[in-house]
């Protein structure tokens, strides 16, 4: 990886590895009761000492557990130790920052001397209307405060943002995920980062970044410069080498939003699926994807899908994968208080992609948006045993919480 070093968790470590939850991983993949056998058989539950364990990467010394969820870890605490190691660049591109712990280890980097700089979305740094909403946060008023550069996006189209929640560190080191830099992320959400130290795919994140920053506009002129209007921004930075095989395919190690083709690849993953495709999805509103999702089912793949229950009122994909008889189950977060924010999907065991990306018209075309893939075993492994978790505690939705069919 780029000449990182990156260690191995030993596999009977319980507080970093997570085993009772990785054990019913599908990763493997094993069917929970009440679903149908998977075609081909599968093997038996592997011992927990056989589990691929999850990555650690080292950054400047620092261990940080590479895969973690909101449900198990404290994701912001590995985030402000990933920024007090950070030596010369800190790359922000956030849809939200609200955790005070954060914003003053920025604010402590940028004192030392670290270049800060942040790409940050436009509909959160406006005055809220009266009885409507909290406005620019406080944690990003003393950014700007502090002198941090700042510049702000906006999406195309009616509704596009700037959704990406992922930092650079030092050229070195990425964070993304479903992971909004906020309390509720940490407390009430189910979520999701992934840490990688791989200065290509770093090299790959800052590029968009770069892009992104000529793209966006200093907050003092919100009002003189228009953000993007969706089509014609150009195409977003590529990943050409397209080195994560699967199934005869071959996809990037990332994928870029708007315009950046991600639908596609999601699409053709989820139709080379054999045996398993378990998702856990914040908004579905792509009829595409549900159509494969369906079409796999139909082949006989058991398919799987978790989304959020204040999300799955209002989509038609949702009630189509209701009416295919496609497992499907809701979510409101955690202890019903938050919401299922996750954005992954795993096919067959050994492909994952993760990122910011809900599957979604706005995602693909209008949103700046960011993916990961991976084939790696003990990523894999780790949200399916996340995925499993969330299944458990998801039901089968109940009359009222599904759309009624549209009239043709």
């Amino acid at each position: 990886m780029g000449g990182a070093l990156v260690l191995l968790l030993a596999a009977g470590s319980p507080s970093w590895a997570g085993l009772p939850d990785a054990a019913w991983s599908s990763a493997f993949p094993i069917p929970l009761p009440g679903l149908p056998a998977v075609r081909p058989p599968v093997p038996s539950l592997p011992a927990f000492a056989a589990l691929p364990p999850v990555p650690v990467v080292v950054f400047k010394g620092l261990s940080i557990k590479g895969v973690q969820f909101s449900r198990t870890e404290r994701i912001p605490e590995s985030l402000v130790a990933a920024i007090d190691r950070t030596e010369k660049t800190l790359l922000l591109s956030l849809y939200d920052l609200r955790l005070t712990a954060v914003a003053d280890a920025l604010l402590r980097a940028k004192a030392r001397g670290v270049d800060v700089r942040l790409v940050y979305d436009e509909s959160h740094t406006t005055p809220a209307a009266p009885n409507a909403g909290s406005g620019p946060s406080p944690e990003y008023q003393s950014l700007l405060a502090g002198g941090v550069p700042v510049r702000i996006l906006k999406g195309g189209g009616s509704f596009g943002i700037m959704h990406n929640k992922f930092a650079v560190f030092d050229g070195e080191l990425l964070a993304t995920g479903s992971f909004n830099w906020t309390d509720a992320a940490d407390q009430k959400n189910f979520e999701n980062a992934i840490f990688r130290s791989d200065a290509a795919l770093a090299a790959g994140f800052t590029q968009y970044w770069t892009w992104m920053w000529g793209l966006a506009h200093d907050p003092a002129a919100a009002n003189a410069a228009a953000g993007p209007a969706g089509a014609g921004l150009g195409a977003p930075p590529a990943d050409a080498l397209k080195p994560v095989a699967f199934a005869g395919g071959n996809y990037p190690r990332y994928a870029f939003s708007p315009e950046g083709g991600v639908e596609d690849l999601l699409v053709d993953a989820l139709g080379r699926s054999k045996r398993t495709i378990d998702v856990a999805i914040f908004s579905l509103y792509s009829q595409r994807v549900a159509d494969a999702l369906i079409a796999a089912k139909a082949r006989g793949v058991v398919v799987r899908v978790v989304s959020d229950i204040s999300q799955s009122r209002r989509s038609q994909p949702v009630l189509s994968l209701s009416n295919a008889g496609v497992g499907l189950r809701l979510s409101a977060g955690r202890g019903g208080t938050g919401v299922l924010h996750h954005k992954f999907a795993i096919v067959d065991g050994a492909w994952l992609m993760t990122g910011s990306y809900n599957f979604s018209q706005n995602a693909e075309l209008y949103n700046f948006e960011n993916d990961l893939f991976t084939v790696t075993p003990g990523e894999v492994a780790a949200y399916g045993g996340e995925f499993a978790a969330v299944w458990e505690q998801a039901h089968a939705p109940a009359q009222g919480e599904l759309p009624a069919p549209k009239s043709l």
